[in-house]
């Protein structure tokens, strides 16, 4: 990954659209009601409020007792070693020194106490062996560590010295408390452990050149922390996908809840095998909903130069200008002005969120405002020899997003059942090799194709309303293969010729349910069957405008013109206004 400075000036959001269209003679499939998406572009921005990180002022004598009370001294060069288990409370300022575990087979709990740690030339917690590490940052405390070092370890093969602030080697790492820790690598990263990684009800602040959070087999994010990162590489990533020796699965990143904002020059999340994102509940009963935002590269605010001495007073959390000098920035609708193109995107990853097996989406609120594509799986290679699946399921919640390059992109299969996701702005809105759309409300915008697939597009449920630009080379709706639809309302939009049109296929396009409404060209190679065809000059204009069929009604929006005639193919004829 490539790490350079980048600053970042407000920067904007174009808005969005809702449209209808298309078909024949008589069907059975048909939904009873229909409006238009509750959100709308204004909607499309993050929800996290900003965060102010208190001054280190930290100024009394270092401390480390263990739970009896007895103080562990340290060694001539400043390091604090630990070897037993047990508790241990850390408090007051320790200045070019260290904390070193290691206690294999055990499970040892660091409790932060109004603490300053620094090291300019090793990691200043640095766990050499440990069943389980837990970092707790006390309740009511501000807590603070500084890997101030000039020289990038994350190639490193001196296992030593560690390349980030808090390293494991050999190891779990828990992350919690109900207290606050602030984390600033300057030319690595926050926090790393070549196992796993838990972060729990902290407010965990980090600053880093290189990768935020990194565990290489697995990262937790659960109950309700409260994360802020801003780096240079990867905001939360796992790098292992192999077989453990019990027989897991590695590579994993959970997000079952917390509120998660990141500013990445790389990926916001990165996963070696998969992400799943859920609500979960305690053993209270407490549910936990995950909020996420996540802006990469030109529009995140990392920022090299940002300060990162013992002194973080600057440093603030919003976005896009959280923890950086960047500005923080407002979204406001436009008019129909087209999607960044697909040249103006990252030259390195810079994804939102990016995984090889699968990307599993179940709830949440996420944002993502990316320097290329929002949510991506790669069919790459896995560890284990095996290719990858590439698969995203995007089952619930609330997926906002804004991209440079694709929405949302799968190098296999797409499929959509429920929640709501709404593409602002795309290149593409949605490409797979395969698009499965069952359910869900989902709304596109793209400034080439709509919805794209190599393979096959069904459609069987839900709402899927597409606009492309009026003119040039664009098609709503398009697939190398096969078109089928045979439920739920579709909507799209697109130039009123042959070769770039609101639906379109290399191979049959087949409708025998739903409502499918066109606006633009409708393609006399759409076969229907047992559907109701009826053609309108009304419809077209810019605003808003109603389908109604029996007692289902369809409300969309155009947010400019269209040439042309409106077709819709349901159940029966249609009125349309």
């Amino acid at each position: 990954m490539k790490k350079i400075s980048v600053i970042i000036l407000a920067i904007l959001l174009i808005s969005i659209f809702i449209m209808v269209g298309c078909s024949s003679t008589k069907n059975t499939s048909q939904s009873t009601s229909s409006t238009k998406s509750s959100i709308t572009s204004s909607d499309v921005q993050g929800s996290t409020q900003n965060i102010e990180i208190e001054e280190d002022d930290i100024t009394t004598s270092f401390t480390l007792v263990d739970e009896n009370g007895n103080e562990v001294l340290p060694s001539v060069d400043n390091v604090y070693t630990i070897t037993e288990a047990g508790t241990y409370t850390a408090s007051g300022k320790l200045t070019d020194g260290q904390i070193y575990v290691n206690a294999p087979g055990v499970e040892v709990e660091l409790d932060l106490e109004n603490v300053s740690i620094s090291n300019s030339s090793v990691s200043p917690i640095f766990v050499e062996d440990c069943d389980k590490f837990t970092l707790k940052a006390v309740k009511e405390t501000v807590n603070y560590i500084y890997d101030t070092r000039t020289t990038d370890y994350s190639d490193t093969t001196d296992e030593t010295i560690g390349d980030s602030a808090v390293f494991v080697k050999n190891g779990n790492l828990k992350v919690s408390g109900k207290g606050t820790l602030t984390i600033t690598s300057t030319n690595n990263s926050g926090i790393h452990s070549k196992d796993n990684v838990t972060v729990k009800n902290l407010t965990l602040l980090i600053k880093a050149m290189d990768n935020g959070i990194k565990g290489n087999d697995k990262v937790t994010i659960e109950e309700d922390p409260t994360i802020g990162i801003v780096c240079g590489n990867n905001g939360i990533r796992t790098s292992n996908s192999e077989i453990s020796s019990k027989g897991n699965q590695q590579g994993y990143i959970y997000i079952l809840g917390g509120t998660i904002t990141i500013n990445s020059y790389g990926d916001g999340i990165d996963a070696a095998y998969a992400v799943e994102i859920a609500s979960s509940q305690d053993e209270e009963g407490n549910t936990y909903t995950p909020i996420i935002d996540i802006y990469t590269n030109i529009y995140s605010s990392y920022s090299s130069t940002s300060s990162s001495t013992a002194s973080t007073s600057s440093l603030s959390m919003a976005g896009p200008g959280m923890m950086g000098p960047g500005m923080g920035g407002g979204f406001n609708g436009g008019g129909f002005s087209g999607g960044t193109s697909k040249a103006a995107k990252a030259e390195d990853s810079a994804k939102g969120i990016k995984a090889n097996e699968y990307i599993k989406i179940s709830d949440g609120v996420i944002f993502t405002y990316t320097y290329d594509d929002g949510l991506h799986t790669n069919n790459d290679t896995l560890d284990t020899g095996v290719t990858a699946s590439a698969t995203i399921y995007i089952e619930g919640g609330t997926l906002k997003i804004k991209a440079s390059d694709d929405g949302i992109h799968s190098d296999g299969t797409l499929n959509i059942s429920g929640g709501t996701v709404y593409v602002s702005e795309s290149h593409e809105g949605i490409e797979g090799k395969i698009i499965n759309i069952t359910g869900g409300d989902t709304t596109v915008f793209g400034s080439d194709d709509g919805v794209n697939a190599s393979s096959q597009i069904n459609i069987s449920g839900g709402r899927l309303d597409v606009t492309v630009s009026s003119s040039g080379d664009t098609d709503g709706i398009d697939s190398n293969g096969t078109i089928t639809i045979s439920g739920g309302t579709v909507i799209t939009r697109g130039p009123n010729q042959e070769m770039a049109a609101p639906i379109d296929a290399d191979g049959t396009i087949t409708v025998t349910g739903g409502t499918v409404i066109v606006i633009g060209y409708f393609s006399s190679s759409i076969k229907c069957s047992a559907m109701t065809k009826t053609t309108s000059s009304t419809g077209t204009s810019a605003g808003d405008h109603t389908v109604t069929i029996g007692s289902a009604t369809i409300t969309y929006n155009n947010t400019t013109s269209y040439s042309g005639s409106v077709t819709v193919l349901g159940s029966g004829s249609a009125t349309i206004k």
